[in-house]
């Protein structure tokens, strides 16, 4: 009860000076919309937004799953093949740091207008966050311990399945986690590509009417999915990686001091 009511008091703070800004200070509404303007949006909304929720529910989900499947087997095939390695980590090198935002105007120029440039973008942009973590994760795994188990007369398949993976998923969780948050964030770039569906297409509507009360809304209604996910892969930490203390949301006593 204690933490909840340290963590409510910020909330309280931000409502509270959103009021004092719209009511007092007398802010213009295109620039900082009353919050019962805001509240009204999700009614004025309603109508459209089952439909758009869906259809970017889907992208962002295929996206982020299409990306986590890429990151996460490309790293181990280049951790564990030497020519897949040498062949692709100067390429992965030299691309990794391009901005994915980047990239925009070239998947309209390759996929034209549509959902797949769409989904592209999002599995680009997880896969490489997911892919730089667990690529690092399987390089600082204790070098003695591989060789230990060799010596034991384990095969590659055993060392792979008792040391690599419990070294890295807690990591690969982690790095998911990110890429989660990141995928909700690429959605909405991907459909200012262009779009006529989704939630990122009524926030182009909404902007073209100087709405931003409904713009607002449609972002409330991006943190609250991208939160409820985040706390969906909190609890699916807990119980995959039970043999360690590294749990999103796990420990309370990783802080330096009070």
């Amino acid at each position: 009860m204690k933490k909840i009511l340290i963590g409510s008091w910020m909330w309280f703070a931000i409502v509270l000076g959103w009021f004092l800004i719209t009511n007092l200070l007398r802010v213009r509404p295109v620039i900082v919309p009353p919050i019962r303007d805001v509240l009204g949006s999700f009614v004025d909304l309603g109508g459209s937004i089952p439909k758009a929720l869906a259809i970017s529910i889907y992208m962002i989900m295929l996206g982020f799953i299409l990306g986590t499947i890429l990151g996460v087997s490309t790293s181990i095939l280049m951790a564990y093949s030497k020519f897949f390695r040498d062949s692709f980590s100067s390429i992965s090198d030299f691309i990794r740091p391009v901005p994915v935002f980047a990239l925009i105007p070239l998947f309209i120029l390759w996929f034209g207008i549509g959902r797949i440039p769409q989904i592209a973008l999002i599995t680009v942009g997880v896969s490489v966050i997911i892919g730089v973590v667990t690529l690092e994760a399987i390089r600082n795994i204790p070098k003695i311990h591989i060789d230990a188990a060799y010596t034991l007369g384990a095969k590659k398949k055993q060392v792979f399945a008792t040391i690599i993976m419990p070294s890295i998923f807690p990591h690969i969780i982690g790095s998911i986690r990110v890429g989660a948050a990141s995928a909700f964030g690429l959605d909405v770039a991907a459909e200012f590509m262009g779009s006529q569906e989704g939630l990122g297409y009524l926030m182009i509507v909404q902007q073209n009417y100087l709405k931003t009360d409904g713009i607002l809304a449609i972002v409330i209604i991006y943190s609250i999915l991208a939160f409820i996910f985040d706390r969906f892969l909190c609890v699916l930490e807990k119980k995959l990686t039970y043999w360690t203390e590294r749990r999103i949301g796990g420990r309370e006593d990783f802080m330096f001091y009070e």
